[in-house]
């Protein structure tokens, strides 16, 4: 059974399904805002999953020191290598 999620009239937010504390079988929506509930008559079946998926930019990049270069680089190629790596990156996405 496919479900839709629910938003608030209110405010537009994402509603949760809970049950009312005094009947536990009856369902309700309530607003993750503003906390605006609306009751449901027959409950759908619902399944909370967290799914988290990372781009390639979420990723961490371990930069070291070269130690075979004992010079300080010029300003002239410290933009070089900034603009290699800008190209890496954007060649990634």
């Amino acid at each position: 059974m496919t479900s839709t999620l629910k938003f608030c009239d209110k405010c537009g937010a994402l509603m949760l399904p809970v049950r009312e504390e005094e009947n536990k079988k009856t369902k309700l929506f309530r607003c993750r805002e503003c906390g605006h509930e609306t009751r449901v008559r027959k409950a759908p079946e619902y399944r909370i999953e967290h799914r988290i998926e990372h781009g390639p930019r979420e990723k961490i990049v371990v930069v070291e020191e070269d130690r075979s270069i004992k010079r300080e680089m010029t300003e002239d190629e410290k933009r070089e290598r900034r603009k290699q790596i800008y190209e890496h990156f954007d060649a990634e996405s």
